[in-house]
């Protein structure tokens, strides 16, 4: 067996060679168009015996979802109530709307409308008029709440449920919506830009030439990615699938997936390493969107995910974060890993892509 040495000279020799190969389709102009067919490269490979290794049973899974959803229940999202502790009420109700919108789409029909019934309790504070507060809120807050505004109408349209006002406040809030767009970085104007197109608004400038800003277009060494940058990658790969609503698409090239390979796995592999579910969860379901599941860290990264579960049905680890909060860090800060990791595993287990 060779050596940790030995092992990362190669794998530095790989990155070279991949970057090296990418550079010649490093300009936005070199990008073919966003559906084109360009996946050639991704022919099924020798599998290795971790590559061909099955992931943890349906069963495991199955329990996993059922104790998140028995979490998921017992939590209460009032938005007014999260702003007056200091955190961004509209994004924890979205949060909790998407990870019971993630249960509820690959649930059986008879799981459905009790489920549904549960969303329907947690999304009626979008029918009173207190909510609508877009247009007197600071700037501030229009900017932290704005795109979990939008995004609260797509679920609840994508549910079934009566979007009639919430489209008529969206219409109110356009003007101030453009205004602070040129604020927004680079995943942001791409969200915004599929938000555009989905409510009929007329973009102040074209927003999705943002994707020629980003990460994916820079080729940015994965090595030399913080946090933040991590984060933004995974959401340069959402939008185009429409956060998983929309997998029959192939929106990179051959250049960008050859580069997001390399990357994907270096940061799976960082995250591992520092037991982080919350980004975990994030890119191992961005290698499944990308097909990539046959890499060996993807699999490695379910494991974890499953097996990193906390007793009560929730993920993270936030001891600091509670001597703050107390109560509410389950709103502050565990609803969004464990909002991920519902997202990340139900779509790997019973979304396979097409």
């Amino acid at each position: 067996m060779s050596s940790p040495l030995h092992r990362e000279f190669r794998l530095t020799c790989l990155a070279v060679f991949l970057f090296w190969l990418v550079a010649c389709g490093n300009s936005p102009q070199a990008r073919s168009h966003p559906g084109a067919d360009a996946h050639a490269s991704d022919s099924p490979r020798p599998a290795t015996a971790a590559q061909s290794a099955a992931l943890p049973s349906r069963e495991d899974y199955r329990q996993s979802m059922k104790r998140a959803q028995t979490w998921l229940d017992t939590l209460r999202v009032d938005p007014a109530d999260l702003r007056a502790h200091g955190i961004k009420g509209k994004k924890k109700l979205v949060e909790l709307m998407d990870a019971y919108y993630s249960l509820w789409k690959v649930a059986p029909p008879e799981d459905r409308a009790p489920l549904l019934a549960r969303i329907r309790d947690v999304v009626k504070v979008t029918y009173e008029p207190a909510y609508h507060d877009m247009l007197s809120t600071s700037d501030e807050w229009f900017k932290e709440d704005a795109t979990s505004y939008l995004r609260a109408a797509v679920l609840m349209d994508r549910l079934g449920l009566d979007t009639r006002l919430y489209r008529a406040e969206i219409l109110k809030i356009q003007d101030r919506l453009n205004a602070q767009m040129q604020q927004r970085g680079v995943h942001q104007r791409e969200a915004f830009a599929w938000y555009y197109r989905y409510f009929g608004l007329k973009e102040p400038f074209p927003l999705e030439e943002a994707r020629d800003e980003g990460v994916i277009a820079h080729r940015q060494d994965p090595r030399s990615l913080s946090d933040m940058d991590a984060y933004q990658l995974t959401h340069e790969i959402y939008v185009p699938f429409e956060y998983g609503d929309k997998l029959d698409v192939h929106p990179f090239n051959d250049q960008e997936r050859a580069y997001l390979r390399l990357a994907l796995d270096h940061l799976v592999r960082r995250y591992l390493a520092r037991r982080n579910p919350d980004l975990l969860g994030e890119l191992v379901e961005c290698q499944h969107y990308l097909r990539m599941q046959q890499e060996p860290s993807h699999r490695d990264g379910v494991v974890f995910l499953l097996s990193d579960q906390n007793p009560d049905g929730s993920w993270g680890h936030y001891p600091h974060q509670s001597q703050l909060l107390g109560e509410y860090v389950r709103q502050g800060f565990e609803l969004h890993t464990t909002e991920v990791v519902i997202g990340a595993l139900t779509t790997i287990y019973d979304k396979p892509m097409p």
